[in-house]
């Protein structure tokens, strides 16, 4: 017989996205996210649960994971319930590509668009402990540890995580539950769980390298994924920068397959070969594989909008040269303040690879959003700086003068020469 639980402990959270969140959708389809039969969005606690399993287990602390959340062998003593949005929460779309790896062009069919819940969407979900006396106050630290991590971005819930979504910020209410005595009783069986607010712990973010490129992009284009203007005789259709809250922004993803590309191009000059790349950047699920998951995390750039202007182009039709039926369209390339932010594992040969790609985007190699074949995404980069979890910081710095380096502790230098050491034994 199982013991009887004679303690309980309720956590009302109410949480903020920081940034997006994709709950996932039905039947695999990317254009939707999780809603119930009345249409609201909710993420499942089950991914709640697996977020907070994985957490642990990577602590070292997977004794503590099955006392919370079961196992094989046991029940768990934490109960968790599914998040729901608020009615009303706005839902976006982005568009997405699918790269071939060994052409470095998109695949055939590879354009697709991701749904996701936008920042500043709120949720609510419920965490219930019951158990005894013996192990309440080590279990509910942990809850509360987990909590803690969940507030300061440790943890993070739903898909796309290396592209900078599932950050939350949450506020806290915990009621605790002495089953013994009638009144706790008597409020446990008619749901009177609103409890005192809960100050969460401070938690340090031990969260690798972060890497800040700081700069200014004069034409930058990131397109919609929905063509929403209308169209007329003067302007022909139009495309909107993709924007969010009001707010026109650069996402991670973006970001992302850009500066992917680039370490890839310089890990094949190495030859490193593709599984250096992939076991940092991920790999997606093949035939046979479940692919892997990126371990560099890039976050969406907010752009400032400075100055948009619109431009008037045509189409060119490739077989005639003349112009297309109906090509007139307008695009509204952005003068904006850049700054990027990305985070990696602290592993010297990654971090050399990373600080040579972000150093190639500062150089002028490559370009970020669309248009690069007519000039557009070029970005001046002022700085590019790197601080690790302990402290240390160094900087590249672009200039008249050229590029400079600040690295008072032999920090690039270190990675660069991890680097040259990983060449070596490949």
């Amino acid at each position: 017989m199982g013991v009887t639980a004679t303690m309980a402990a309720v956590y009302q959270v109410e949480a903020e996205c920081r940034t997006p969140l994709r709950t996932g959708g039905t039947e695999g389809d990317p254009e939707r996210v999780l809603r119930d039969r009345d249409g609201a969005a909710f993420l499942q606690g089950s991914s709640l649960a697996g977020a907070f399993r994985g957490w642990l287990e990577a602590a070292g602390e997977r004794t503590m994971a099955d006392s919370l959340l079961g196992s094989a062998e046991q029940t768990g003593r934490l109960i968790l319930s599914d998040g729901r949005f608020d009615v009303g929460a706005n839902q976006y779309t982005r568009p997405r590509l699918r790269i071939d790896p060994k052409s470095a062009t998109g695949e055939d069919g590879g354009k697709f668009d991701v749904a996701h819940m936008g920042r500043g969407s709120r949720l609510r979900f419920s965490l219930i402990w019951m158990g005894g006396p013996e192990e309440r106050d080590r279990e509910l630290a942990a809850v509360e540890r987990l909590l803690s991590a969940l507030d300061a971005g440790a943890i993070r819930l739903g898909a796309q995580k290396s592209n900078g979504f599932g950050q939350l910020s949450l506020t806290v209410k915990r009621r605790l539950f002495d089953l013994t005595e009638e009144e706790d009783r008597r409020a446990w069986l008619a749901d009177q769980w609103d409890g005192e607010p809960l100050k969460l712990n401070p938690f340090k973010l031990d969260s690798g390298v972060r890497f800040t490129v700081t700069g200014r992009a004069d034409n930058l284009l990131i397109k919609a994924a929905l063509v929403t203007g209308e169209r007329d005789e003067q302007q022909g259709a139009y495309t909107p920068n993709l924007s969010e809250g009001g707010l026109a922004l650069l996402p991670g993803s973006s970001i992302k397959g850009a500066v992917r590309a680039r370490a890839e191009y310089i890990a094949n000059v190495l030859k490193l070969g593709s599984e250096f790349t992939e076991q940092y950047f991920g790999r997606d699920a093949g035939a046979g594989d479940n692919g892997l998951p990126g371990l560099v995390q890039f976050e969406d750039a907010l752009l400032s909008s400075d100055c948009k202007k619109k431009v008037r182009r045509i189409r060119i039709d490739r077989f005639t040269g003349g112009v297309q039926r109906a090509g007139l369209f307008t695009e509204e390339p952005i003068s904006t303040k850049l700054e990027l932010h990305m985070t990696a594992p602290e592993e010297p040969a990654l971090c050399g690879l990373l600080l040579y790609a972000l150093r190639d985007l500062g150089l002028g190699l490559y370009n970020l959003g669309s248009g690069w074949a007519i000039g557009r995404g070029q970005v001046a980069v002022e700085e590019i700086r790197a601080t690790t979890s302990d402290g240390r910081s160094a900087a590249l710095r672009f200039g008249e003068g050229g590029l400079t380096q600040d690295d008072p502790s032999g920090l690039l230098a270190g990675w660069l020469t991890a680097l040259e050491e990983v060449r070596h034994e490949h």
